[in-house]
This record gives structure tokens, C-alpha cells and sequence, in this order.
């Protein structure tokens, strides 16, 4: 079916239809009451994953936005205003992400403040610098870029979709995968697994709009460098080998797209 260019916007709208959960319904009361006796270590690693992915959620909630108008702009072989629902969907997910995060820092990290706002703030200390490069600013200008036209679709999704999504929030998942393994915080372990399931198919959705329109192949040979640089945002937080095996997803997914031959020399 992702063959058939005339179909793959419907395609990502069904599952985007199956994939809805509630972020609200998630019971974090265990987790609550599990925090405080982790091994300080551990909370700090989770509160700086955490809080990243509480800022960096609700930051791509706010700028994807443009990214819908940016495609009825752009000449699509797919019915452009078709893909632009599908971006409307993408960000109710984020919008949807942003709350949850948002719920596991006051109700488990007990981050301060009575607003998603006032916590971002107070969970901003926690961030890597770089996380907070990438999400509040870099993201923001290349957003503001697409809503003023000086920019095309290829390169929001670059950005977006095979970098802030397909390898950073990537590699921050599955190290919060990781370390939740045991089951010490079940909800916020069910939480994290839906978040990645459907980040999933966000990534599938941003590469088919690149196989649609068609970067040059500078933008493309270019995406496999920044990937290794996006990997290393989270610091030690994540692992190296996680950092590496995540970077090399870019390539193979271009590669698997039909978009570089670079992973399959290598």
C-alpha cells in the first residue's frame, strides 16, 4: 500500500485511528510511591530523561503546526491537503504526549509549580544543554522558517522526523525502556511504550513525505552526520552503545526508503 503513492496519507490517518489511548487514565500512584525509594542514581538519570522529554514534548506540540500548512504548499504526487490531516493527527499525538509527561512530573518527580508551564521551568535544569539547543531553539526557527515560506517541507522533516523523532526521542525512549525494565514504575513504563508506538509511525509518515518530495541528495548525504551529533544530545544519560545504534537508524532507514545508497556500501 506505501507503494501506491495515492493511498499512504489514508493509511497513516487508520493507524493513527487505532493508536488513540488516554494520557489522563495512566495510574502513576505506584510510581509515585515507588520514587522515593529508588537508588539516587536512578532518579537522577530518570528525572533527566523525564524532564527532557517534558519540555521537548510539549516544545514539538507547539511547533508542528506549520509543518501541515508547509505541505499544502508543497507539490506532493499525494493529494497535499491529505497530508496535511495526517500532520493535524501527528500533533494531537504530541499534544497528547506533552500531558503525560507533564502528569509524571508533578505526580512522580514532584517537580514544583501549579502549570505545565511553571514545571517545564523547573524541570529545564535537568535538560542537557544540547536537548534544550535542539528543542527551543533550533526547532522553533526552522517552524518559523516554514510558516514564512523560506524554507521547504524536506527540511522540516529532516529535522523533525529523522532527527528530533527517529533519533533523539528515539534513543531517550529506549533508554527509558531500559532502565523501567524491572517494572519499579509500571505507569510510567506504559506510558513510555504507547509514546513510542506511536512515535513510530510518525517516523514512517515523515519518510514517506521525504520519498515524496524528493530532497537533493546533499540534504540527504547530510542527515547521517547530524544524526550522529543528535544521538550524542543526551550526554550519559544514554548509553554509547545506545547513542550508536540509534544514530545508524538514519541511514538504514534512508537506505530501506531508497534514498541513499550509503548503508548498503557500508
Amino acid at each position: 500500500m506505501l507503494a501506491r503513492r495515492s493511498f499512504w496519507p489514508s493509511f497513516f490517518s487508520r493507524i493513527a485511528a487505532r493508536r488513540q489511548w488516554d494520557a489522563k487514565a495512566i495510574d502513576l500512584a505506584p510510581d509515585a510511591r515507588a520514587w522515593p525509594g529508588l537508588p539516587d542514581a536512578r532518579r537522577h538519570r530518570l528525572t533527566t530523561l523525564l524532564a527532557s522529554f517534558c519540555v521537548a514534548e510539549d516544545a514539538v506540540a507547539e511547533q508542528l503546526a506549520p509543518f501541515g500548512a508547509a505541505a499544502k504548499q508543497t507539490s506532493l504526487a499525494s493529494e497535499e491537503s491529505l497530508v496535511a490531516w495526517v500532520f493535524f493527527l501527528q500533533r494531537r499525538d504530541e499534544v497528547r504526549h506533552a500531558l503525560l509527561f507533564d502528569r509524571i512530573a508533578a505526580e512522580v518527580l514532584e517537580l514544583p509549580g501549579a502549570t505545565p508551564a511553571e514545571r517545564r521551568a523547573a524541570g529545564r535544569v535537568y535538560v542537557p544543554p544540547a536537548i534544550l539547543e535542539l528543542f527551543e531553539v533550533r526547532l522553533p526557527e526552522l517552524a518559523a522558517e516554514l510558516a514564512a515560506g523560506r524554507t521547504g517541507l524536506s527540511e522540516g522533516v529532516g529535522l523533525y522526523h529523522m532527527l528530533l523523532e527517529g533519533i533523539v526521542f528515539d534513543a531517550g525512549q529506549r533508554a527509558l525502556l531500559d532502565d523501567l525494565a524491572d517494572g519499579a514504575l509500571p505507569g510510567v513504563l506504559e506510558g513510555v511504550t504507547r509514546v513510542a508506538l506511536d512515535e513510530r509511525w510518525h517516523i514512517g509518515f515523515g519518510l514517506r513525505c521525504l520519498i515524496e518530495a524528493q530532497p537533493s541528495a546533499a540534504f540527504l548525504d547530510d542527515l547521517p552526520a547530524r544524526a550522529a551529533d543528535a544521538s550524542a544530545a543526551w550526554g550519559d544519560v544514554v548509553s554509547p552503545a545506545t547513542r550508536e545504534r540509534i544514530a545508524r537508524r538514519c541511514s538504514r532507514r534512508l537506505s530501506a526508503a531508497g534514498l541513499i545508497e550509503a548503508w548498503a556500501a557500508a
